[in-house]
């Protein structure tokens, strides 16, 4: 599976779950903000997103693309490029460095420190 076509099955995936979400908050009466932003760090899966271009190697995810660009066009979702190195979720899927990992778990909020015998503990 390429990056470009694993990345665009995840967007999917993420779109459904906030779709849901966003039809359960207005079921319940509660207004949610629209667009949700999604940041994605693959320039090439945002574009097919975006337009609706299709050639030989992405007619395997054509269906996913329309679903995604449907939500875009309907104002539900938001699509942004970030880069490799401040995507949040990288922390959880890519072994990294151990300054990339400190950087981004302290981003998420998550701090690590020391009792006196000298073992971490994670603070949350």
């Amino acid at each position: 599976m390429s990056s470009v076509e694993a990345e665009h099955r995840s967007m999917c995936r993420v779109v459904a779950e906030l779709s849901w979400l966003s039809r359960l908050l207005n079921e319940l009466t509660i207004s949610s903000v629209t667009p949700i932003p999604i940041r994605c760090d693959n320039q090439v899966a945002i574009y097919i997103a975006k337009n609706l271009v299709f050639h030989e190697r992405t007619k395997h995810i054509e269906l996913d693309c329309h679903f995604v660009r449907e939500k875009l066009m309907g104002g539900l979702i938001s699509l942004h490029h970030i880069s490799t190195k401040k995507q949040l979720a990288d922390v959880l899927t890519k072994p990294l460095t151990g300054a990339l990992h400190r950087d981004l778990i302290s981003k998420l909020g998550v701090l690590a420190r020391t009792n006196l015998r000298g073992c971490w503990r994670l603070i949350l």
